[in-house]
């Protein structure tokens, strides 16, 4: 069909008062989110009222279905330059939600701006309480790895009091070359699917470089068996991380020994014992075989904890003041080794561990030579819980802790003592023991029998 006066349609448009012409625009940009980019090549006048009209550059539809991610971070750049400093609309469309970082990355240091959110045609709508949104940002990031695309959850994004969190499930972690850098501070990861899923390393090592903000880390995994890679993994320099927190992986070795973390503080080692040999043949400094031969229900994860840990201690020697290990052990030598190298370690427990009288020995002061006056490791500890340490025996935890506190009494102004003592059903320690013991240390001492 042809219009007849087609001139003189153009014409009337062209009259147009520029408010109402620009009304004109936004009402196309609902209906074809592309369409700012067509009617500024329509004319100088027309390219000079849409590019200085935000309104027209409020909806932001990101189609991955249709479009590469090179034209949708160009598309990004453009729309978050020309929107300003209106709120925007961002509408998501993908074929995976494997894509959901990668497209929305360049788009999240922005979330400020955002007034609402839709994703395959659910909408979200993004709202903060009693808090300048100018002021808010993501920080918070949560990653679960499904291998059922029917189970994964829907809601995308959640407001906090003065901040942003983002919950997103997803099939395979995203490359590190697919993303821009990640503001968060907090990252929970969690494999959710134990069956088919497979996590590597290397992809949760990539993932970590592009979050260098980060302040907190949760993985919890499951206890994949894999061969380690031949290749070698990334290192991941995190220098704000201040808590680290490892649970039910297989994977304690090649995390930990390629992090950097010079501000640790919090270090969480949960369910990381197991009784099977991991796969794998290592030849490290530390490697050998333990020469105290102690007694180990998980002698394989032992060695890999421990391994992990001392590399990532001569790595960057971060100043970690509390290590909490559940169900999660060392050897002899590594007790050791962490002992003599963590300073500044304020608060210890650890749960359902083989630990020998060897190692609550090293607690006790040391004389390295008949010339030297008494040492002790972990000058500043103040915090000890020993909770179902069965091969622990009454005697040798009564030796230990006396003959601290009572070194550590005599030298307050150099070394810190023991202000909390909790000794949690081990099974060899007995009511005798802990008479003892609370002679010295009275109401520091919290002890419950087995």
């Amino acid at each position: 069909m042809k219009l007849r006066g087609g001139s003189q349609l153009s014409s009337c448009i062209t009259s147009l008062p520029p408010e109402l012409l620009v009304e004109v625009f936004v009402w196309c940009a609902v209906n074809d989110s592309l369409a700012p980019l067509t009617i500024q090549s329509v004319s100088k006048w027309w390219r000079y009222l849409v590019t200085s009209s935000p309104k027209a550059w409020q909806r932001v539809l990101l189609d991955g279905r249709v479009h590469s991610l090179s034209f949708l971070r160009a598309q990004i750049t453009l729309w978050i330059e020309r929107s300003m400093p209106m709120p925007m609309d961002v509408e998501l469309h993908i074929q995976t939600s494997d894509n959901i970082l990668p497209i929305l990355s360049p788009l999240l240091p922005h979330i400020q701006r955002w007034r609402s959110f839709t994703i395959q045609d659910k909408q979200e709508r993004l709202f903060l309480k009693d808090v300048n949104s100018s002021d808010s940002h993501l920080t918070d990031l949560r990653i679960s790895i499904q291998d059922d695309p029917d189970r994964m959850h829907h809601q995308t994004f959640i407001a906090y009091e003065q901040h942003f969190g983002m919950q997103v499930d997803i099939l395979h972690l995203p490359k590190s070359q697919s993303l821009m850098p990640l503001h968060i501070t907090n990252l929970k990861l969690s494999e959710d699917s134990p069956n088919n899923l497979h996590s590597d390393p290397r992809d949760i090592l990539d993932f970590l470089t592009v979050c260098p903000e980060l302040q907190t880390f949760c993985f919890r995994g499951w206890y994949h068996n894999e061969h380690p890679s031949i290749e070698p993994l990334p290192i991941a320099h995190l220098p704000y991380l201040h808590t680290l927190q490892l649970k039910s992986t297989c994977m304690t070795r090649a995390i930990l020994s390629h992090l950097d973390t010079p501000q640790l503080v919090n270090l969480y080692l949960s369910h990381l014992n197991t009784e099977f040999k991991l796969r794998g043949d290592y030849n490290e400094e530390g490697d050998s075989e333990d020469e105290a031969h102690d007694f180990s229900q998980s002698p394989s994860t032992d060695r890999a904890t421990g391994m992990g840990l001392r590399i990532l201690i001569n790595r960057c020697n971060p100043p970690i003041r509390l290590l909490d290990m559940d169900y999660s052990d060392l050897r002899t030598k590594d007790f050791r080794f962490i002992f003599e190298r963590l300073p500044w370690l304020q608060d210890f427990r650890i749960v359902a561990s083989d630990m020998s009288d060897t190692v609550i020995g090293l607690l006790s002061p040391y004389i390295l030579s008949d010339k030297q006056s008494p040492q002790i490791r972990l000058r500043y500890l103040r915090s000890l819980c020993l909770h179902n340490c069965n091969r622990l025996s009454g005697d040798a935890v009564v030796n230990a802790l006396v003959a601290r506190v009572k070194y550590t009494n005599e030298q307050p102004a150099l070394v810190e003592t023991l202000n909390n003592v909790a000794i949690i059903t081990c099974y060899m320690v007995r009511f005798e023991h802990g008479e003892r013991i609370m002679e010295l240390l009275g109401n520091r001492l919290r002890l419950q029998l087995a």
